[in-house]
């Protein structure tokens, strides 16, 4: 590994460590009055993601892929037919589940799967907020904001699950629109809009400071496919998904 690859590492390491001991003190937060528990591994709502929900139609199918928490699935629940949450982290998962279960949601289904790896059928929207920062861990628990291979494989195959009217939301921050358009073309999808997220409010905006979470701009990409990115659902011996319990 490379000397800028080991301080990247070490300094990614040391925020782990820092949002497990923040989270475990300050196990919740409240968003537009809706309050989410949050699990020590899992990452903490701090870029007014309920956002993001706008852009649900009322009868969708919701993909939330890399639930976390499960903000974007308790948001887009009350608009969509159904939501299935996925996350490659066991904390993740149990932490969606929870929150649903807090919320007495019983249109949402969650499940542990790597990317696409164990998601099955078409979605109207596929909601993502993918890790910012290019690194690899090994831990599914550190890899809430760090991965190489997320956004690739999010462009490469989503249009695999999206309904002819479909459509992918993706929060990321405005810094790095060029590297998203990059990938949209590079995967026939067409960026319909890119709107900064809400300001933040000043308890929100302290909290984010404490988690060392400010100045990424985080913006609100709206994208679709066009006709030659979509391709036929790929088959799949995957059981079905479960439901949130």
């Amino acid at each position: 590994m490379n000397p800028l690859k080991s301080v990247q590492h070490l300094i990614m390491r040391v925020w782990y460590w820092q949002v497990r001991k923040l989270n475990s003190a300050w196990p919740s937060i409240t968003l537009e009055g809706k309050r989410l528990v949050i699990f020590p591994g899992v990452y903490k709502p701090l870029e007014n993601e309920p956002a993001l929900a706008e852009h649900c139609r009322e009868g969708d199918r919701v993909l939330d892929l890399g639930c976390g928490s499960g903000v974007n699935s308790l948001f887009c629940a009350p608009k969509a037919r159904e939501v299935v949450a996925v996350d490659i982290s066991d904390q993740a998962v149990e932490n969606t589940r929870e929150n649903c279960r807090i919320h007495g949601l019983t249109n949402v289904s969650v499940a542990k799967s790597d990317m696409f790896s164990n998601v099955h059928g078409r979605f109207d929207m596929i909601v993502a907020n993918p890790p910012y920062v290019a690194a690899d861990f090994e831990k599914e628990e550190e890899q809430f904001a760090t991965s190489t291979r997320y956004l690739p494989q999010l462009f490469g195959h989503a249009a695999e699950h999206l309904t002819e009217r479909g459509r992918l939301v993706i929060q990321f921050p405005i810094w790095f629109r060029k590297r998203i358009e990059r990938l949209a073309a590079a995967n026939n999808f067409k960026v319909v809009s890119v709107r900064r997220m809400p300001p933040k409010s000043l308890g929100l905006f302290l909290l984010s400071v404490a988690y060392l979470q400010v100045g990424f701009r985080s913006a609100c990409y709206l994208l679709e496919p066009m006709p030659a990115a979509r391709k036929p659902e790929p088959r799949s011996a995957n059981p079905a998904l479960v439901a949130a319990e």
